[in-house]
């Protein structure tokens, strides 16, 4: 007896995600944070670290630069700024013309600009007002 052709076996069927080595974002994962990517058929996890660095406000403060990338201890200068100016403004309002000047003398009153020691940038201004 004679057997006639074999009925082909019966394939799987297709995988039903994108073609394999395409990274195809889903819902509820933002590509960047902790999240997995699909290359060449691999799941690789990525970590972005992100560093937020506390500004300063009255005395100097520890940062890194932007421009040169070096942590530096920044230097402080003052600068006349819109309180310093308000406060001027109003002493001569009320007629106390002598002591308007006395904000300008005061640092307290004024902005402060935190600058690189190094590249001399002005890294960050605390505004009083």
């Amino acid at each position: 007896m004679e057997k006639g052709p074999e009925p082909p076996a019966a394939m799987p069927p297709p995988y039903p995600g994108g073609p394999v080595g395409v990274y195809q974002a889903q819902p509820g994962i933002q590509p960047g944070k902790n999240s997995l990517q699909l290359v060449l058929g691999v799941f690789i996890t990525v970590n972005q670290v992100v560093t937020i660095q506390p500004l300063p406000v009255d005395a100097s403060g520890q940062m890194m630069c932007a421009n040169c990338q070096c942590t530096v201890v920044t230097r402080v200068e003052y600068r006349t700024g819109l309180l310093t100016w308000l406060i001027c403004g109003i002493l001569g309002i009320f007629i106390i013309w002598p002591c308007c000047l006395i904000p300008f003398c005061v640092n307290a009153c004024k902005d402060v600009e935190h600058i690189c020691p190094t590249c001399n940038r002005v890294l960050h201004v605390h505004k009083r007002m």
